[in-house]
């Protein structure tokens, strides 16, 4: 039987918000390929698409204002059985089942997805017994397991603790134990070391890397740190203004970077070397999202620009070599 060698295929998705000030195109044309075990970095500015193609996956566009306008997202490694989820009612059974039992989701604020009058265990065991035909006993022993498995100490005890009795950290693992509890192929983590000191973030990272290993999950890891990008991806999509600007490996990514973008997010990161220098900015901000742009949207803020870059005239997407592909005028 043949298989499609990804688990997820993101094909032209367009997700537009409709406002009464006009149309923002949150994600506009995007691909992506994401393959069982592997770690796909998303990384880019506040507001270029990260987490609205995250939340298009998932199927949790609010609507109105957001639509899925276009595009494919074909769920399954088996060709003859992938789903196009797009095609699903959102809140229909099979969406739903979907939803936190093979697609899981952390969120980036662990008290904004924690339910403050829950306890942490009846928010876990709330999410099993929706997906897996357990009785409550069952669910609890599995939580309590969970809760143990992500390095939380006296799980026993924690699993009847409420939200606010557990640290950042503490809260963060409980919300991976939560998204974990039903062993899903694929696992979107949306900036989930944003609120966590150095040390605790590096311990998730880790804790991510080794629940990847045990359960041969994938992961989709947006995040604006290109450090959390070096240390735990595969592959890397560089996002600007719902587009990507540049594809490749994570090596290839931080050792020939291409895309001025990409070159100048990199150039922006503080360096214990060069005592004395001015932190490089790019230059000017992110533009509205309502704005109508045409051509190359990085062309206002680019340091490269060329005449070429000023038309109106979509860049083309080049593969400068194999799996590294740059959507810029330069290579064209």
């Amino acid at each position: 039987m043949e298989t499609n060698s990804c688990l997820i295929n993101v094909k032209g998705l367009c997700t537009y918000f409709y406002t009464d000030d006009g149309i923002v195109k949150a994600v506009d044309g995007v691909n992506l390929k994401i393959r069982r075990g592997e770690t796909l970095g998303v990384v880019g500015e506040s507001g270029c698409g990260k987490s609205v193609t995250a939340l298009s996956i998932m199927r949790l566009i609010p609507a109105p204002p957001g639509r899925i306008t276009r595009g494919e997202i074909l769920y399954g490694e088996n060709k003859e059985k992938s789903v196009d989820l797009i095609r699903l009612d959102s809140r229909g059974s099979k969406m739903r089942n979907i939803r936190g039992g093979e697609i899981a989701m952390i969120f980036q604020e662990p008290m904004i997805s924690l339910n403050p009058v829950y306890t942490i265990g009846d928010q876990i065991i709330e999410s099993i017994m929706v997906h897996q035909k357990v009785t409550k006993k069952e669910a609890k022993e599995h939580a309590i397991k969970m809760l143990d498995r992500v390095g939380i100490s006296d799980p026993a005890q924690r699993v009847d603790d409420y939200p606010h009795q557990l640290s950042g950290g503490m809260r963060q693992r409980a919300i991976i134990a939560m998204a974990l509890s039903c062993h899903p192929n694929l696992l979107i983590a949306d900036e989930p070391t944003t609120a966590l000191d150095v040390t605790v973030q590096a311990q998730v990272l880790e804790l991510m890397k080794e629940l990847q290993q045990e359960f041969g999950m994938a992961i989709m890891m947006i995040t604006h740190n290109l450090g959390v990008i070096a240390e735990t991806s595969d592959n890397v999509a560089v996002m600007y203004l719902g587009k990507i600007m540049e594809y490749a490996s994570a090596h290839d990514l931080f050792h020939h970077p291409m895309h001025p973008y990409l070159q100048a997010l990199l150039k922006s990161i503080p360096s214990i070397v060069g005592k004395g220098e001015r932190l490089a900015m790019i230059k000017g901000t992110v533009p509205d999202p309502l704005s109508i742009l045409r051509g190359c949207l990085f062309a206002p803020r680019c340091l490269e620009i060329k005449k070429i870059c000023q038309s109106e005239e979509e860049p083309p997407v080049i593969e400068v070599e194999k799996g590294h592909q740059v959507k810029c005028w330069l290579y064209a």
